[in-house]
């Protein structure tokens, strides 16, 4: 192998007559002191058969520098087959590859300190193996740590390959994650691996899970490591149902943040509902006192002549709710407090209309259920415990209660740092966590103009730009990158590429990332589990095989497999009831018998029995040998005698 054409300080060619090229594999170019390691990023097969068309398609493949090297080391391209290999330097030189010298496959010792970090045994996340790194023979507390996952034999077999790991200790340095691919590119695989690595260190982590499928019950193999991994992982795991296990207290709310979720509760937010909602708004408010004072106050302007006149009265010393409601002494305490509420907000620059909306949305997340009394008291102590704490609903109240929940929980370790920084001791320990999500892009997306919804984007930005310095880290996982807030995005300082197709999604990591032309031409075509690591924590770009889950998602199912099962085994509890009917029959039935057969089934059985349900038991217990058919003119169609 020698290098050959133009180089430069970070990249050159490769060719050689011995072998085609790995993609992703390590070469040594020899020459420089120790030598320079450098990472196969193109492969070519040049071929003296090909049209020249072929070689128009590469026009920088083979240009005239290139071809004079390959000529001067003894190379005939017009009458021999060879290969070449496009390579990019592992860390950048200050001067250009030396033209001519030897190259040579690296070892794992020269790969080493650039793939693997020195405390990987004690503090990294182990995310798979580096691919291209295949062939070497590792030290035997690196051969048995990674396995990938054969879906078809559903098994799992040992994978090889320098395993790579993200350490944690570099997070306080470069503390966001972005998960992107597209459908079946293993994202969510991805995601379910990097959640399981937070769960094994026992890190406190809030997931949000739009799709119900964050559960860690179930090994995604039913044998050994994966049964005691998942037992071991299993108590680590709570899961929080919105409504259930958590909601809104509103008396956590702050008046900023009642507007947030009133104005994301539905479209048509106005400046008007702003000042209304808060100005009557008061510190302490329960969901109740200030659903009431709104109440009261809607009713005051509604009947404005009336409370006017009323309000005169008790100017001049009568009482009118007495004059009301003489024999009622809690409906004339009821009506003195809307006199008093009318009375402090009609010039408060407040519409009826204006009153009524508000009402109305408050309503509205009232109804949804996303008000309650346990608020974040029950996550607050999990992530004490270092709990993954995965918090499920559907998506638009998922979404309001991310707002609410990650505000009061930023505020609580914001306030613990902020105090230890500053010698104030009024704050109580909060720990460190982490803040993941699937589909990102729903939760903190692009500002799209009036009819934007996202409550909960102003506090994730404020934790992309502010998390690092108080050890608040964020994982966004999403199809769609280009649907991600810029300003998030931009601060996603790991990002783990799978398979991406669309040209807008390519567009923005080809801006956000250090991925080379090449690299980015792959991107559509990456197997499923395949990805490129773009990290400021490796510092570079690492292409890497996911490893497999210890745990299986409750959706891996395939559906088509599901379908067949089920057919398989439907009409299986008539089987009881058809056995003995046939009995009491002699030990056989004919066509004409199938409805007071149907009959005795639905009643048995206290459901409904299609015929269809019960000839397709029929065939499929002909077929396994529970019954023989024959078919009979005499009888009018099939007989069926009990085996």
């Amino acid at each position: 192998m020698r290098l050959v054409g133009i180089t430069s300080q970070v990249e050159g060619k490769v060719a050689t007559r011995e072998r085609p090229f790995r993609v992703n594999e390590y070469l040594v170019v020899e020459g420089n002191p120790g030598g320079v390691l450098v990472e196969v990023v193109g492969t070519y097969a040049v071929n003296p058969l090909l049209p020249e068309a072929a070689h128009a398609a590469h026009p920088g493949l083979i240009d005239e520098a290139t071809l004079g090297t390959l000529q001067a080391l003894g190379y005939d391209p017009a009458h021999e087959t060879f290969y070449l290999a496009e390579v990019r330097v592992v860390e950048e030189l200050s001067h250009p590859l030396e033209v001519g010298a030897k190259v040579r496959p690296a070892t794992f010792e020269e790969v080493r300190p650039h793939l693997l970090p020195e405390d990987w045994q004690k503090a990294g996340a182990l995310l798979g193996v580096v691919r291209g790194t295949e062939e070497f023979e590792l030290p035997e507390e690196l051969k048995e740590l990674v396995f990938r996952y054969l879906p078809g034999e559903d098994r799992a077999e040992l994978m090889p390959g320098v395993p790579f790991f993200l350490p944690w200790s570099k997070f306080s340095q470069y503390p966001h994650v972005g998960i992107f691919g597209g459908s079946g590119s293993g994202k969510s695989f991805a995601l379910r691996v990097l959640l399981e690595e937070l769960m094994y260190q026992e890190i406190p982590t809030l997931v949000f899970d739009p799709h119900f499928e964050l559960s860690f019950d179930e090994p995604l193999v039913f044998a050994e490591p994966f049964l005691s991994r998942q037992k071991e992982l299993a108590s680590r795991a709570l899961v929080f149902q919105l409504g259930q296990d958590a909601d809104v207290r509103f008396e956590d709310l702050d008046r900023g943040e009642l507007v947030t979720l009133l104005k994301a509760a539905m479209e048509g937010w106005t400046e008007q509902m702003d000042h209304a909602a808060s100005v009557l708004w008061q510190v302490g408010d329960s969901l109740e006192t200030y659903r009431t004072r709104l109440n009261y106050l809607i009713e005051g302007l509604t009947f404005s002549r009336r409370f006017e006149q009323d309000l005169k009265k008790l100017e001049e010393g009568k009482d009118p709710a007495e004059e009301r409601f003489p024999d009622d002494p809690l409906r004339q305490a009821e009506y003195r407090d809307k006199l008093k509420v009318y009375q402090d907000f009609r010039d408060a620059g407040i519409g009826e209309s204006t009153a009524q909306a508000v009402q109305r949305r408050l309503n509205y997340l009232h109804r949804i259920g996303l008000f309650g009394s346990r608020g974040t008291a029950g996550i607050e102590e999990a992530l004490q415990q270092g709990k993954v704490c995965i918090v499920r609903g559907e998506s638009r109240k998922l979404i309001l209660f991310a707002a609410y929940a990650l505000r009061r929980l930023f505020r609580r370790r914001r306030d613990y740092r902020d105090g230890k920084q500053y010698g104030v001791k009024a704050f109580p320990y909060f720990p460190p966590f982490f803040v993941v999500t699937d589909e990102a892009h729903v939760l903190v997306p692009k500002v799209t103009g009036e009819r934007d919804f996202a409550p909960a984007r102003s506090i994730i930005r404020e934790i992309a730009q502010e998390g690092r310095k108080y050890g608040v880290f964020l994982i966004l996982a999403t199809q769609r990158p280009s649907l991600l807030d810029d300003t998030v995005n931009a601060q996603l300082n790991t990002k783990l590429i799978l398979r991406t197709v669309r040209a807008q999604d390519l567009d923005v990591i080809k801006r956000e990332t250090d991925l080379g032309p090449g690299e980015i031409a792959r991107l559509p075509y990456l197997s499923s589990g395949n990805a490129f690591v773009s990290s400021a924590i490796v510092q570079r770009t690492v292409p890497i095989t996911v490893r497999a889950s210890w745990t299986r998602s409750p959706h891996a199912e395939d559906p088509f497999t599901e379908w067949r099962e089920y057919r398989q085994k439907q009409g299986e509890d008539l089987w009881p009831v058809v056995r003995e009917f046939i009995e009491r029959r002699g030990g056989y039935i004919r066509e004409m018998d199938l409805t007071q057969c149907l009959q005795e089934c639905e009643r048995r059985l206290h459901r409904r029995v299609s015929e269809a349900e019960l000839r397709q038991a029929l065939k499929r217990w002909s077929e396994t040998g529970k019954l023989k058919a024959t078919t009979s003119l005499a009888f009018g169609g099939y007989r069926w005698t009990l085996a």
